[in-house]
């Protein structure tokens, strides 16, 4: 009891001898004290000065949109005291008393409340009619003094919206949402709700519930909240006629369902609205988007939504083309997804901002979804430089899931966790499951790769939404996650599962563990096999299927060429990871001298599974890991670096010019490095 009455009492030793006046009181606890009576904050505090109560009641209004310090100001003290009925010397004097009882205090720079509750409690004694007196002569008060700046007509609509008429709250209202809704879609929403609320009773409103519903519901989805988009664009959907507004809130309502996991949701709400659409190109495209994701047949939604595209209105081009994209990532057809990405991106260039940054975000999750890491990051880039004008972005969680795929790309994995478990909390509390699972997902590819298999397993017992997509995914993490145990057998039965759900995308990721586990038994005719079907599965797929199937052809077929060619995409796009795997794949196949590279970017990155295989396979070429190597050995590495010739690593060191000789014999052996040049570029890239 102590420790709550202290907690919110803030310490405030005056708010504490009336709680506990109150605790007595109520026979809450026992005091010696015959005196002690229940504490009356309001009538122990003012019981003296009628004056100073009105003030307080009028500061307490005010301050349910601004800092009371503000009374500081000169002139203000005397338009407060005016709200309150007093003359300027009334309201100094009852200013005067407020300080003395301890109810404001100094704070420096003006006045302030002792403790907050003191401003609740004078607020909640005002009844309903007093509140919307008071409310209503301080947007007067407001309105006189002008109202300059967003922020004064945010205080303005906010008493006005409590205290005026009907029509004059209303008005206020829409002023104030539509001041916010590009740069605070939340407290668009809430203005756009509150609107709702009081339509019908303006009659010049009559009819405009609906409207404002569905711009509540557009404001919610801006603001990533899609529970509430969906409940306040259901609401729209039962009261607006057909047309525009009307086809725009029911993909925006389907977008939500899809956000939350709602897959089911969505897909009914869609086949619902498709009939009564304007234009129902976007509306058929999330249909399509939907069923894929859960593995059910297309029928004839995509040929449909492409033939829509073209001639639909430009703000459900937006949502089509994107649906198209995703879908395509899906079913394995990389083709359609860049011809889908690159119509969403040249038809967004001419669209307001708000539109302009939807599309990038969308082409950025494709393209990383896709592997493509250097697209992606100028994808953001762009994405983040409208996000800077206009103060909202990461429509359901895309910004924040497509930046970890891109820190995982560009090997900054702590970074990428970091910001993973930053953002998955805010995801999940706000209900954006389809993208919490994604992000977990990116979560576990690091957390599996650098062999930390505990924390592995407890992402996995945190389910995804339910649909096939998401779950075959986790199944393929559950077989990297056994075979990085050491249980094959396992491993095996989740990939059949994964396979058993026939998403292509799933497919590929699938196929790609079985080449892992051919490869950790050394089955290299079974790995021929599975590699073979990965090439053959991945032929339309993602830049990302065709580099596995590149290098799982590499490993299966001893390919230098397709191992070679996963070499150069993978430094081309700056995927430190991937570039790794190729190398191991070089080195395992014959180029020994490739190992040492694999061993040092495994390392580095702190794929500790990855960089045990590679040490393994470097003893077994007789080769000795990095670490392996002498201080003095290091130092002669470092010195051929710098570029000095062995007379001068001699002078330097101390040593003969044999001794310098015979190190760098010893150093060639440990690494498979042949020449000073290898070593040079070596330590450049940070390999050694």
């Amino acid at each position: 009891m102590i420790d709550r009455v202290h907690r919110e009492s803030g310490g405030n030793p005056w708010f504490v001898r009336e709680s506990v006046l109150a605790l007595v009181q109520g026979g809450a606890v026992r005091s010696p004290d015959p005196d002690a009576r229940r504490g009356a904050i309001l009538s122990r505090v003012f019981q003296r000065d009628r004056a100073g109560r009105d003030l307080a009641r009028v500061l307490a209004t005010l301050g349910r949109t601004r800092d009371t310090t503000a009374i500081d100001t000169p002139g203000t003290l005397e338009a407060v005291a005016q709200v309150a009925g007093l003359d300027a010397r009334a309201g100094e004097r009852a200013l005067v008393g407020l300080v003395r009882d301890g109810v404001l205090v100094y704070t420096g720079d003006g006045y302030a409340f002792a403790h907050p509750l003191v401003a609740e409690a004078l607020y909640d004694d005002l009844n309903a009619g007093e509140r919307r007196r008071l409310h209503a002569r301080i947007a007067e008060l407001l309105q006189r003094q002008g109202l300059n700046g967003a922020r004064r007509v945010l205080e303005w609509a906010t008493h006005l919206a409590e205290g005026g008429p009907p029509a004059d709250a209303l008005a206020a209202m829409l002023r104030a949402a539509e001041l916010t809704r590009w740069t605070a879609p939340l407290s668009a929403a809430h203005w756009y709700g509150r609107a709702a609320e009081v339509a019908d009773s303006v009659p010049d409103a009559a009819g405009r519930r609906g409207d404002l519903l569905a711009r509540q519901s557009l404001c919610y989805w801006k603001g990533s909240r899609p529970a509430l988009a969906l409940n306040s664009g259901q609401r729209a959907l039962a009261v607006l006629p057909p047309g525009r507004r009307h086809t725009r809130t029911a993909y925006t309502v389907v977008g939500a369902a899809h956000a939350m996991g709602w897959y089911d949701v969505g897909l009914t709400i869609a086949a619902q609205q498709i009939p009564r659409a304007d234009d129902p190109t976007a509306l058929v495209a999330q249909r399509a988007l939907l069923l894929a994701e859960l593995g059910r047949p297309l029928g004839d939604h995509v040929a449909r939504a492409w033939d829509g595209l073209p001639g639909c209105p430009p703000e459900d081009r937006i949502i089509t083309a994107g649906c198209l994209a995703l879908r395509a990532l899906i079913d394995g057809d990389w083709a359609e997804a860049q011809r889908a990405v690159d119509d969403l991106l040249g038809f967004a260039a001419a669209l307001p901002p708000g539109a302009r940054l939807a599309a990038l975000e969308s082409a950025a999750h494709v393209m990383s979804t896709g592997g493509l890491r250097t697209r992606s990051a100028a994808l953001l880039e762009q994405a983040e430089q409208i996000h800077r004008g206009l103060g909202w972005h990461d429509i359901a969680g895309q910004n924040v899931r497509v930046t970890a795929v891109v820190r995982r790309l560009a090997g900054e994995w702590d970074r990428a966790l970091t910001g993973i478990r930053a953002g998955a909390g805010p995801l999940a509390e706000a209900g954006l499951l389809e993208n919490h699972g994604l992000l977990r997902n990116i979560e576990l590819d690091i957390l599996l790769d650098q062999g930390r298999y505990e924390e592995a397993a407890a992402v996995l017992d945190d389910p995804p939404p339910d649909c096939a997509t998401q779950t075959g995914l986790r199944h393929t993490f559950r077989a990297r996650l056994a075979l990085g145990l050491g249980d094959r057998a396992a491993a095996r039965a989740w990939v059949d599962r994964a396979l058993a759900t026939g998403i292509a995308d799933v497919a590929h990721r699938a196929l790609t563990v079985q080449v892992l586990i051919h490869a950790a038994a050394r089955d290299r005719e079974g790995g021929k096999l599975a590699a073979t079907r990965l090439d053959e599965r991945s032929a339309t797929g993602t830049p990302r299927a065709r580099m596995a199937a590149d290098l799982a052809m590499g490993w299966a077929f001893e390919d230098t060429d397709r191992a070679g060619a996963a070499l150069d995409r993978a430094r081309a796009d700056g995927l430190p990871f991937e570039e790794a795997r190729a190398r191991l794949v070089l080195g395992t196949i014959g180029d020994h001298a490739q190992l040492s590279r694999a061993h040092n970017a495994f390392n580095a990155l702190g794929a500790i599974p990855w960089r045990e295989r590679a040490a393994m396979l470097m003893r077994e070429a007789g080769l000795a890991p990095a670490g392996a190597l002498t201080p003095a050995e290091r130092r002669v590495i470092e010195l051929v670096a710098g570029g000095l010739s062995n007379p001068q690593i001699a002078d330097e060191l101390h040593y003969s010019r044999k001794t310098v000789e015979v190190y760098l014999t010893r150093v060639y052996a440990k690494t498979g490095f042949k020449s000073r040049v290898e070593l040079a570029l070596a330590v450049e890239r940070g390999e050694l």
